[in-house]
């Protein structure tokens, strides 16, 4: 018989059954056909307007293009339970956890999204309507892990099903649309792809000015070559004057384009 992976108590499991709450412990058990494994989940703390701030803070951030988080256009907020496999193994005094999809995703970033263990609760299948169903099937993991990162069925102490809550944002900037996802229980907000900083013209300043702070290093050099303590003396004193107007060139068109981007 299949057992209550909380309690061990037997299972009462009939044909196309997915899911089965134990009558004595009260826990989901989710139905696989290699078994039956633990269906929790991570209970959303974030309400829609407390996750469109986080991603307005992170839209302000230092990764962002300047004024992302006023200029961009949020035109639609959807929150899912997504769900994961959690595989948590131990090969001799190693033990390592494994998270990967249960279903098939459109949106990269919920593979960036983590499970705090001390935030796993019992699913409530009141979430039904926001949650999407599990396709990926257990086996197809252990084969995973078993190919792609030497994990041994014997390795594997615990699986659990696991879904995750997020709000998923579109929005647009510059003409173009983008995804962002807000973890609904940490609000950390994760982006593959959005408007990032122009890093070119920074790159450019700090070449030139490793360039001029370069060429003027070599002043003092050739005082004290061809000439004597004062003229060396000299050459320094030029090299400091020399120092000061190539940095206030440089500080004022670094300002400028921090003020653009």
């Amino acid at each position: 018989p299949l057992l209550c992976q909380q309690c061990a108590a037997p299972l009462p499991v009939t044909q196309g059954t997915q899911f089965i709450t134990c009558e004595y412990c009260g826990t989901t058990n989710f139905i696989d056909k290699s078994g039956v494994v633990l269906h929790m989940a991570v209970q959303a703390t974030l309400r829609p307007d407390a996750a469109e701030s986080s991603l307005r803070r992170w839209m302000g951030g230092n990764q962002t293009i300047k004024d992302l988080d006023k200029k961009a256009t949020i035109s639609e907020s959807e929150f899912h339970m997504f769900p994961m496999w959690l595989v948590r193994t131990r090969q001799g005094e190693t033990e390592k956890v494994y998270m990967e999809p249960a279903a098939a995703m459109s949106i990269i970033e919920f593979k960036e999204m983590t499970v705090p263990a001390a935030s796993l609760e019992a699913y409530d299948h009141s979430q039904d309507e926001y949650a999407t169903d599990p396709t990926v099937p257990l086996d197809t993991v252990k084969k995973w892990l078993a190919q792609n990162q030497k994990v041994s069925a014997g390795a594997i102490q615990e699986t659990v099903l696991v879904h995750l809550p997020a709000y998923v944002f579109k929005y647009s900037f510059g003409g173009r649309a983008y995804t962002a996802v807000v973890d609904a229980a940490s609000g950390q907000v994760f982006a593959s792809i959005f408007p990032a900083k122009w890093e070119t013209p920074y790159r450019t300043i700090a070449g030139f000015g490793c360039l001029g702070y370069f060429i003027a290093a070599f002043i003092p050099l050739f005082g004290y070559m061809f000439g004597d303590v004062a003229g060396f003396g000299g050459a320094i004193l030029i090299y400091c004057v020399l120092s000061v107007i190539v940095a206030i060139p440089l500080f004022g068109v670094a300002a400028y384009i921090s003020s653009r981007y």
